[in-house]
Protein backbone atom coordinates (compact mmCIF):
# COMPACT_ATOMS: atom_id res chain seq x y z
CA UNK A 1 0.00 0.00 0.00
CA UNK A 2 1.22 3.59 -0.81
CA UNK A 3 2.67 5.17 1.62
CA UNK A 4 4.40 8.96 0.68
CA UNK A 5 7.48 10.75 2.08
CA UNK A 6 8.43 14.60 1.42
CA UNK A 7 12.15 14.89 2.47
CA UNK A 8 12.99 17.28 0.21
CA UNK A 9 10.61 19.84 -1.02
CA UNK A 10 10.15 20.83 -4.45
CA UNK A 11 7.95 23.96 -5.05
CA UNK A 12 4.28 23.32 -6.74
CA UNK A 13 3.16 20.68 -8.98
CA UNK A 14 2.15 20.72 -12.39
CA UNK A 15 -1.22 19.92 -11.64
CA UNK A 16 -3.82 18.68 -8.79
CA UNK A 17 -2.88 14.90 -10.23
CA UNK A 18 0.80 15.37 -11.75
CA UNK A 19 3.97 16.71 -10.63
CA UNK A 20 7.69 16.16 -10.25
CA UNK A 21 8.68 14.12 -6.70
CA UNK A 22 8.07 16.40 -3.82
CA UNK A 23 6.29 18.53 -5.25
CA UNK A 24 2.63 20.27 -3.29
CA UNK A 25 -0.79 20.97 -5.30
CA UNK A 26 -0.84 24.15 -3.35
CA UNK A 27 2.46 25.95 -1.72
CA UNK A 28 1.56 29.22 0.06
CA UNK A 29 4.17 31.10 2.41
CA UNK A 30 6.33 28.28 2.37
CA UNK A 31 9.87 28.71 2.49
CA UNK A 32 11.67 25.74 1.21
CA UNK A 33 15.03 27.45 -0.25
CA UNK A 34 16.58 28.62 3.60
CA UNK A 35 17.33 25.49 4.72
CA UNK A 36 17.12 22.89 1.97
CA UNK A 37 15.63 19.80 2.95
CA UNK A 38 13.57 21.32 5.56
CA UNK A 39 10.33 23.77 5.28
CA UNK A 40 9.37 26.62 7.78
CA UNK A 41 7.63 30.07 6.91
CA UNK A 42 8.56 33.11 4.99
CA UNK A 43 8.32 36.63 6.61
CA UNK A 44 5.36 39.00 5.60
CA UNK A 45 4.75 41.41 3.73
CA UNK A 46 3.43 44.02 5.66
CA UNK A 47 2.35 47.33 4.44
CA UNK A 48 5.01 50.53 4.04
CA UNK A 49 2.91 53.35 2.31
CA UNK A 50 2.22 55.28 5.57
CA UNK A 51 0.57 57.93 2.50
CA UNK A 52 -2.07 57.15 0.74
CA UNK A 53 -0.99 55.66 -2.54
CA UNK A 54 -4.33 56.30 -4.95
CA UNK A 55 -3.58 54.56 -7.93
CA UNK A 56 -1.38 51.17 -9.00
CA UNK A 57 2.51 51.80 -9.52
CA UNK A 58 3.20 49.61 -12.08
CA UNK A 59 6.71 51.45 -12.63
CA UNK A 60 9.31 52.24 -9.86
CA UNK A 61 12.88 53.55 -9.63
CA UNK A 62 15.85 52.46 -6.87
CA UNK A 63 16.99 56.01 -6.41
CA UNK A 64 20.93 56.56 -6.46
CA UNK A 65 20.04 58.71 -3.36
CA UNK A 66 18.78 55.96 -1.45
CA UNK A 67 14.92 56.71 -1.77
CA UNK A 68 12.96 55.24 -4.08
CA UNK A 69 9.82 56.78 -6.46
CA UNK A 70 6.34 55.55 -7.51
CA UNK A 71 4.75 56.29 -10.60
CA UNK A 72 1.19 55.66 -11.00
CA UNK A 73 -0.43 53.57 -14.00
CA UNK A 74 -2.97 55.36 -14.45
CA UNK A 75 -2.20 59.36 -13.71
CA UNK A 76 0.57 61.15 -13.20
CA UNK A 77 1.35 61.37 -9.84
CA UNK A 78 4.62 59.88 -8.38
CA UNK A 79 5.23 59.82 -4.94
CA UNK A 80 8.58 59.58 -3.32
CA UNK A 81 9.71 57.34 -0.50
CA UNK A 82 12.56 58.04 1.92
CA UNK A 83 13.52 56.57 5.14
CA UNK A 84 10.19 54.98 4.89
CA UNK A 85 8.21 58.46 4.69
CA UNK A 86 5.63 58.45 1.52
CA UNK A 87 5.33 61.85 -0.14
CA UNK A 88 3.58 62.68 -2.95
CA UNK A 89 6.01 65.05 -4.86
CA UNK A 90 4.61 65.51 -8.51
CA UNK A 91 1.58 65.34 -10.42
CA UNK A 92 1.72 65.35 -13.95
CA UNK A 93 -2.12 66.97 -15.19
CA UNK A 94 -3.96 66.16 -18.35
CA UNK A 95 -4.05 68.99 -20.70
CA UNK A 96 -5.93 71.49 -19.37
CA UNK A 97 -6.14 69.91 -15.86
CA UNK A 98 -3.47 72.45 -14.47
CA UNK A 99 -0.30 73.11 -14.30
CA UNK A 100 1.91 71.15 -14.98
CA UNK A 101 0.18 69.39 -17.92
CA UNK A 102 1.16 66.58 -20.21
CA UNK A 103 1.85 67.70 -23.87
CA UNK A 104 -0.68 65.19 -25.24
CA UNK A 105 -2.02 61.94 -24.72
CA UNK A 106 -2.46 59.99 -21.06
CA UNK A 107 -0.80 61.02 -18.21
CA UNK A 108 0.15 57.62 -16.60
CA UNK A 109 3.83 56.49 -16.00
CA UNK A 110 4.55 53.94 -18.92
CA UNK A 111 8.61 53.66 -17.92
CA UNK A 112 11.00 55.41 -15.70
CA UNK A 113 14.71 54.91 -15.29
CA UNK A 114 17.51 56.77 -13.27
CA UNK A 115 20.13 57.89 -16.33
CA UNK A 116 23.36 60.53 -15.90
CA UNK A 117 21.79 61.82 -12.84
CA UNK A 118 18.63 62.64 -13.90
CA UNK A 119 15.02 61.11 -14.00
CA UNK A 120 13.58 60.32 -17.22
CA UNK A 121 10.00 58.65 -16.98
CA UNK A 122 7.71 58.63 -20.15
CA UNK A 123 4.22 58.66 -20.57
CA UNK A 124 2.02 58.14 -23.60
CA UNK A 125 3.42 61.26 -25.84
CA UNK A 126 6.34 62.87 -23.91
CA UNK A 127 9.69 61.97 -22.29
CA UNK A 128 10.36 64.06 -19.27
CA UNK A 129 13.16 64.50 -16.96
CA UNK A 130 14.61 66.26 -13.51
CA UNK A 131 17.52 65.93 -11.79
CA UNK A 132 18.49 63.73 -9.07
CA UNK A 133 19.43 66.16 -7.01
CA UNK A 134 16.42 68.00 -7.37
CA UNK A 135 13.86 65.31 -6.04
CA UNK A 136 13.76 65.95 -2.47
CA UNK A 137 10.77 67.79 -1.99
CA UNK A 138 7.56 68.87 -3.80
CA UNK A 139 8.90 72.15 -4.14
CA UNK A 140 11.60 71.05 -5.49
CA UNK A 141 10.06 69.03 -8.41
CA UNK A 142 7.52 71.97 -9.25
CA UNK A 143 10.81 74.22 -9.25
CA UNK A 144 13.12 71.81 -11.37
CA UNK A 145 11.12 69.19 -13.04
CA UNK A 146 10.76 69.33 -17.19
CA UNK A 147 7.32 68.19 -18.58
CA UNK A 148 7.50 66.97 -21.96
CA UNK A 149 11.30 67.27 -22.45
CA UNK A 150 10.86 65.44 -25.67
CA UNK A 151 8.34 64.07 -27.54
CA UNK A 152 7.61 60.41 -29.35
CA UNK A 153 7.39 59.68 -32.87
CA UNK A 154 4.68 56.68 -32.18
CA UNK A 155 3.29 57.23 -28.71
CA UNK A 156 2.00 54.43 -27.27
CA UNK A 157 -0.44 54.69 -25.32
CA UNK A 158 0.06 51.12 -22.88
CA UNK A 159 4.44 50.35 -22.86
CA UNK A 160 7.23 52.52 -22.84
CA UNK A 161 9.55 50.32 -21.07
CA UNK A 162 13.48 51.43 -20.76
CA UNK A 163 16.78 49.80 -20.34
CA UNK A 164 20.10 51.21 -20.10
CA UNK A 165 22.85 49.62 -21.82
CA UNK A 166 26.27 50.69 -23.86
CA UNK A 167 26.13 53.73 -21.71
CA UNK A 168 23.01 54.76 -23.24
CA UNK A 169 19.14 55.07 -21.94
CA UNK A 170 16.88 53.13 -24.60
CA UNK A 171 13.64 53.66 -24.57
CA UNK A 172 10.25 51.68 -26.21
CA UNK A 173 7.91 53.04 -28.18
CA UNK A 174 5.50 51.34 -30.25
CA UNK A 175 7.31 50.25 -32.64
CA UNK A 176 10.64 52.40 -32.40
CA UNK A 177 13.30 51.98 -29.86
CA UNK A 178 14.49 55.36 -28.99
CA UNK A 179 17.52 56.62 -27.06
CA UNK A 180 18.84 59.17 -25.10
CA UNK A 181 22.66 59.43 -25.39
CA UNK A 182 25.29 61.14 -22.33
CA UNK A 183 25.21 64.37 -23.80
CA UNK A 184 21.06 64.30 -23.55
CA UNK A 185 21.04 63.77 -27.06
CA UNK A 186 17.84 62.14 -27.74
CA UNK A 187 16.78 59.75 -30.73
CA UNK A 188 13.43 58.98 -31.15
CA UNK A 189 13.92 56.49 -33.51
CA UNK A 190 17.20 54.30 -32.95
CA UNK A 191 15.74 51.50 -34.41
CA UNK A 192 12.34 50.67 -36.17
CA UNK A 193 11.35 46.96 -35.40
CA UNK A 194 8.02 47.51 -38.12
CA UNK A 195 4.63 48.45 -37.47
CA UNK A 196 2.16 46.31 -36.08
CA UNK A 197 4.77 44.91 -33.72
CA UNK A 198 4.79 46.90 -30.68
CA UNK A 199 7.92 47.18 -27.86
CA UNK A 200 6.35 45.72 -24.62
CA UNK A 201 9.67 44.78 -22.52
CA UNK A 202 13.68 45.16 -22.96
CA UNK A 203 16.42 43.66 -21.38
CA UNK A 204 20.44 43.80 -21.43
CA UNK A 205 22.13 40.75 -22.59
CA UNK A 206 26.33 41.06 -23.23
CA UNK A 207 26.52 43.95 -24.88
CA UNK A 208 23.00 43.85 -26.51
CA UNK A 209 19.30 44.84 -26.22
CA UNK A 210 17.03 41.73 -26.11
CA UNK A 211 13.36 43.14 -26.97
CA UNK A 212 9.95 41.78 -26.15
CA UNK A 213 7.12 42.47 -28.77
CA UNK A 214 3.52 42.28 -28.69
CA UNK A 215 0.82 43.09 -31.70
CA UNK A 216 -2.41 42.49 -29.64
CA UNK A 217 -3.47 40.79 -27.07
CA UNK A 218 -5.68 39.30 -29.77
CA UNK A 219 -2.60 37.91 -31.89
CA UNK A 220 -1.53 34.55 -30.89
CA UNK A 221 2.30 36.15 -32.82
CA UNK A 222 4.83 38.13 -31.61
CA UNK A 223 8.77 38.38 -31.96
CA UNK A 224 11.79 38.21 -29.62
CA UNK A 225 14.46 40.34 -30.92
CA UNK A 226 18.20 41.25 -30.10
CA UNK A 227 19.91 43.73 -31.26
CA UNK A 228 23.21 45.50 -30.47
CA UNK A 229 22.41 48.95 -30.25
CA UNK A 230 24.29 50.45 -32.67
CA UNK A 231 23.46 48.97 -36.13
CA UNK A 232 20.34 50.40 -37.61
CA UNK A 233 18.65 46.74 -38.30
CA UNK A 234 18.49 44.34 -35.57
CA UNK A 235 20.84 40.57 -35.81
CA UNK A 236 18.27 37.70 -34.42
CA UNK A 237 14.89 37.64 -34.52
CA UNK A 238 12.41 34.69 -33.72
CA UNK A 239 9.24 33.89 -33.79
CA UNK A 240 7.21 33.48 -30.53
CA UNK A 241 3.71 31.96 -31.21
CA UNK A 242 1.82 33.92 -27.90
CA UNK A 243 -0.01 36.72 -27.81
CA UNK A 244 3.13 38.93 -26.20
CA UNK A 245 6.28 39.00 -24.34
CA UNK A 246 5.23 40.47 -20.54
CA UNK A 247 7.99 40.57 -19.21
CA UNK A 248 12.07 39.65 -18.46
CA UNK A 249 13.79 38.41 -15.75
CA UNK A 250 17.08 36.86 -14.78
CA UNK A 251 17.68 33.51 -12.79
CA UNK A 252 21.29 33.97 -12.06
CA UNK A 253 22.42 33.64 -15.42
CA UNK A 254 19.59 32.68 -17.94
CA UNK A 255 17.42 35.20 -19.24
CA UNK A 256 13.48 34.08 -18.70
CA UNK A 257 10.74 35.31 -20.24
CA UNK A 258 6.82 35.20 -19.55
CA UNK A 259 5.13 35.34 -22.48
CA UNK A 260 1.02 35.02 -23.05
CA UNK A 261 -1.44 34.91 -20.55
CA UNK A 262 -1.70 31.71 -19.23
CA UNK A 263 1.46 31.54 -17.15
CA UNK A 264 4.30 29.98 -19.32
CA UNK A 265 7.69 30.85 -18.68
CA UNK A 266 10.33 30.50 -21.10
CA UNK A 267 14.35 30.89 -21.33
CA UNK A 268 16.07 32.73 -23.68
CA UNK A 269 19.12 30.68 -24.99
CA UNK A 270 20.69 33.90 -26.93
CA UNK A 271 18.21 34.04 -30.43
CA UNK A 272 14.93 32.37 -29.64
CA UNK A 273 13.04 31.42 -26.49
CA UNK A 274 12.54 27.89 -25.10
CA UNK A 275 10.11 25.78 -23.09
CA UNK A 276 11.13 26.41 -19.22
CA UNK A 277 7.81 26.05 -16.95
CA UNK A 278 4.21 26.91 -16.65
CA UNK A 279 2.75 28.23 -13.60
CA UNK A 280 0.00 25.93 -12.13
CA UNK A 281 -3.75 27.36 -13.16
CA UNK A 282 -7.49 26.86 -14.39
CA UNK A 283 -6.72 28.46 -17.65
CA UNK A 284 -9.12 29.57 -20.47
CA UNK A 285 -10.50 32.56 -22.77
CA UNK A 286 -12.39 33.80 -19.34
CA UNK A 287 -9.21 32.98 -17.02
CA UNK A 288 -5.55 34.48 -17.74
CA UNK A 289 -3.45 36.75 -16.42
CA UNK A 290 0.68 38.19 -16.44
CA UNK A 291 3.66 39.65 -14.92
CA UNK A 292 3.79 42.82 -15.71
CA UNK A 293 7.48 44.28 -16.95
CA UNK A 294 8.24 45.81 -13.88
CA UNK A 295 7.04 43.13 -11.11
CA UNK A 296 10.64 41.07 -11.23
CA UNK A 297 13.44 40.88 -8.92
CA UNK A 298 16.13 38.58 -7.65
CA UNK A 299 16.07 37.74 -3.91
CA UNK A 300 19.57 36.35 -2.45
CA UNK A 301 19.92 35.08 -6.29
CA UNK A 302 16.62 33.88 -6.72
CA UNK A 303 14.23 35.40 -9.19
CA UNK A 304 11.13 36.41 -7.82
CA UNK A 305 7.99 37.55 -10.08
CA UNK A 306 4.29 39.00 -9.28
CA UNK A 307 2.02 37.65 -10.56
CA UNK A 308 -1.51 39.31 -11.43
CA UNK A 309 -5.01 38.74 -12.36
CA UNK A 310 -6.35 39.47 -16.05
CA UNK A 311 -9.78 38.01 -15.24
CA UNK A 312 -11.42 34.80 -13.86
CA UNK A 313 -8.27 34.09 -10.84
CA UNK A 314 -6.66 31.31 -12.87
CA UNK A 315 -4.18 30.67 -10.24
CA UNK A 316 -3.35 32.41 -6.80
CA UNK A 317 -1.51 35.71 -7.38
CA UNK A 318 0.77 37.23 -5.31
CA UNK A 319 5.06 37.10 -5.00
CA UNK A 320 6.23 33.79 -6.68
CA UNK A 321 10.03 32.67 -6.51
CA UNK A 322 11.53 30.04 -9.38
CA UNK A 323 15.23 29.05 -8.63
CA UNK A 324 16.67 26.87 -5.91
CA UNK A 325 18.97 27.04 -2.69
CA UNK A 326 22.30 26.82 -5.40
CA UNK A 327 23.32 25.11 -8.10
CA UNK A 328 23.19 21.59 -6.75
CA UNK A 329 19.04 21.64 -6.56
CA UNK A 330 16.47 21.73 -8.84
CA UNK A 331 15.16 25.14 -9.84
CA UNK A 332 11.34 24.76 -8.44
CA UNK A 333 8.47 27.12 -8.54
CA UNK A 334 6.26 28.40 -5.13
CA UNK A 335 4.34 31.23 -4.00
CA UNK A 336 6.44 32.58 -1.31
CA UNK A 337 4.85 35.72 -0.20
CA UNK A 338 1.32 37.14 -0.12
CA UNK A 339 0.44 41.04 -0.21
CA UNK A 340 -0.74 42.57 3.17
CA UNK A 341 -4.14 42.44 2.33
CA UNK A 342 -3.80 38.94 2.87
CA UNK A 343 -5.72 37.72 -0.69
CA UNK A 344 -4.53 36.03 -3.20
CA UNK A 345 -7.02 36.16 -6.20
CA UNK A 346 -8.18 39.75 -7.76
CA UNK A 347 -5.13 41.73 -7.02
CA UNK A 348 -2.51 43.02 -9.38
CA UNK A 349 1.36 43.30 -8.51
CA UNK A 350 2.11 46.24 -10.29
CA UNK A 351 6.37 46.66 -9.25
CA UNK A 352 8.77 45.31 -7.14
CA UNK A 353 12.06 46.87 -6.23
CA UNK A 354 14.56 44.49 -4.61
CA UNK A 355 17.15 46.75 -2.05
CA UNK A 356 19.45 44.33 -0.56
CA UNK A 357 17.16 41.55 1.08
CA UNK A 358 14.34 44.04 1.48
CA UNK A 359 11.69 44.07 -0.58
CA UNK A 360 9.03 46.45 -1.99
CA UNK A 361 6.04 45.52 -3.45
CA UNK A 362 3.05 47.83 -5.01
CA UNK A 363 -0.12 46.20 -5.63
CA UNK A 364 -4.12 47.00 -6.47
CA UNK A 365 -6.68 45.08 -4.40
CA UNK A 366 -9.84 46.38 -6.03
CA UNK A 367 -10.45 50.38 -5.40
CA UNK A 368 -7.56 49.46 -2.67
CA UNK A 369 -3.62 50.31 -3.19
CA UNK A 370 -0.50 50.13 -1.39
CA UNK A 371 3.30 49.49 -1.16
CA UNK A 372 4.61 46.83 0.99
CA UNK A 373 7.74 46.01 2.44
CA UNK A 374 8.84 42.55 3.33
CA UNK A 375 8.94 42.07 7.35
CA UNK A 376 11.49 40.87 9.11
CA UNK A 377 9.91 41.17 12.21
CA UNK A 378 7.04 38.97 11.81
CA UNK A 379 6.55 35.32 10.07
CA UNK A 380 3.48 35.23 7.74
CA UNK A 381 0.27 33.91 9.40
CA UNK A 382 -1.49 31.66 6.82
CA UNK A 383 0.80 29.38 5.55
CA UNK A 384 -0.07 26.05 3.71
CA UNK A 385 0.88 22.95 2.23
CA UNK A 386 -1.74 20.93 -0.27
CA UNK A 387 -1.02 17.50 -1.53
CA UNK A 388 -1.78 16.13 -4.85
CA UNK A 389 -4.69 13.69 -4.72
CA UNK A 390 -3.30 10.18 -3.10
CA UNK A 391 -4.63 7.42 -4.28
CA UNK A 392 -3.35 4.44 -2.00
CA UNK A 393 -5.19 1.84 -3.67
CA UNK A 394 -6.47 1.73 -7.57
CA UNK A 395 -8.92 -0.32 -6.94
CA UNK A 396 -10.17 -0.54 -3.23
CA UNK A 397 -10.98 1.52 -0.47
CA UNK A 398 -8.69 2.62 2.70
CA UNK A 399 -9.84 3.20 6.24
CA UNK A 400 -7.10 4.33 8.21
CA UNK A 401 -4.74 6.94 7.62
CA UNK A 402 -1.88 8.90 9.60
CA UNK A 403 -0.87 12.29 8.25
CA UNK A 404 2.58 13.32 10.36
CA UNK A 405 5.47 16.03 10.32
CA UNK A 406 8.39 15.46 11.63
CA UNK A 407 10.13 18.72 13.26
CA UNK A 408 13.62 19.96 14.19
CA UNK A 409 12.46 22.93 16.24
CA UNK A 410 8.67 23.92 17.27
CA UNK A 411 8.78 27.10 19.06
CA UNK A 412 6.04 27.93 21.64
CA UNK A 413 2.43 28.92 20.31
CA UNK A 414 3.34 27.01 16.76
CA UNK A 415 2.46 23.85 15.35
CA UNK A 416 1.16 22.61 12.31
CA UNK A 417 -2.97 21.25 12.05
CA UNK A 418 -4.11 18.98 9.22
CA UNK A 419 -6.95 18.44 7.35
CA UNK A 420 -8.07 15.99 4.53
CA UNK A 421 -10.90 16.00 1.48
CA UNK A 422 -11.68 12.52 0.85
CA UNK A 423 -13.43 11.39 -2.76
CA UNK A 424 -12.78 14.42 -4.42
CA UNK A 425 -15.13 15.98 -1.55
CA UNK A 426 -15.95 19.75 -2.29
CA UNK A 427 -13.82 21.23 1.16
CA UNK A 428 -11.47 19.90 3.75
CA UNK A 429 -11.95 18.28 7.45
CA UNK A 430 -10.00 19.78 9.93
CA UNK A 431 -8.04 16.52 12.16
CA UNK A 432 -6.87 16.76 15.73
CA UNK A 433 -3.66 17.48 15.53
CA UNK A 434 -1.31 15.02 18.42
CA UNK A 435 2.03 16.14 19.42
CA UNK A 436 4.50 12.97 20.07
CA UNK A 437 7.52 14.97 22.17
CA UNK A 438 9.53 12.21 22.45
CA UNK A 439 9.76 11.61 18.66
CA UNK A 440 9.21 15.08 17.71
CA UNK A 441 6.63 14.74 15.96
CA UNK A 442 3.10 16.27 14.92
CA UNK A 443 0.68 13.84 13.45
CA UNK A 444 -3.26 12.99 13.42
CA UNK A 445 -4.91 9.88 12.56
CA UNK A 446 -8.32 9.29 10.31
CA UNK A 447 -10.51 6.42 10.24
CA UNK A 448 -12.74 6.56 6.75
CA UNK A 449 -13.02 4.45 3.57
CA UNK A 450 -12.22 6.35 0.62
CA UNK A 451 -10.43 5.24 -2.79
CA UNK A 452 -8.97 9.08 -2.97
CA UNK A 453 -7.42 11.38 -0.54
CA UNK A 454 -6.04 14.64 -0.20
CA UNK A 455 -4.22 16.30 2.77
CA UNK A 456 -3.54 19.89 3.99
CA UNK A 457 -0.69 20.86 6.22
CA UNK A 458 -1.51 24.60 7.74
CA UNK A 459 0.94 26.28 9.94
CA UNK A 460 0.56 28.48 12.54
CA UNK A 461 3.40 30.84 13.63
CA UNK A 462 3.95 33.15 17.08
CA UNK A 463 5.17 36.61 15.74
CA UNK A 464 8.16 35.99 14.36
CA UNK A 465 9.13 32.44 15.26
CA UNK A 466 7.99 29.58 13.22
CA UNK A 467 8.45 25.72 13.18
CA UNK A 468 11.07 23.86 11.20
CA UNK A 469 9.57 20.36 9.72
CA UNK A 470 12.25 17.82 8.24
CA UNK A 471 10.03 15.63 7.06
CA UNK A 472 6.33 15.16 5.70
CA UNK A 473 4.38 11.99 5.44
CA UNK A 474 1.44 9.87 5.00
CA UNK A 475 0.82 6.75 5.90
CA UNK A 476 -1.94 4.14 4.80
CA UNK A 477 -2.90 1.15 7.07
Amino acid sequence: MANIYWQQFNGLSDSLFSGVRNSFYKMVGIDIHSKPGAFTVNQKLTKHSDTTITALCRVTIPVSDGSKLWFSYTNGKIWRESGGTYTLVYTLNAVGGGVPEVGAGTTGCLGAKEYNSFIYWATQSRLHRIAVANIGSAASWTSNAIPNWQTFSITDAEFHPMVIQNASLFIGDGNYVSSVGSTAAFTPNALNIVAPTRIKCMAPTDIDLVIGTIIATSVNFCWIIRWDTVQTAWQYSEPVWENGINSFLWDGSVLLAQAGTYGKLYYYDGSRLQDYKRIPGDWSPTKYGEIFPNATGILRGIPIFGFSNGSGNPCEQGIYSIGSYSKDYSKVLSLDYVISEDVVSSISIGAIIVDGQNVYVSWQNGSTFGIDKLDYSAKYGSAYLETLRITPDAVGSVQTARVFANYQSLPAGTTITFSYKENNAASYVDLATVNDTEGKRLYAELTIEARVYQFKAAIAVSTNDAPVFELLGVEFV
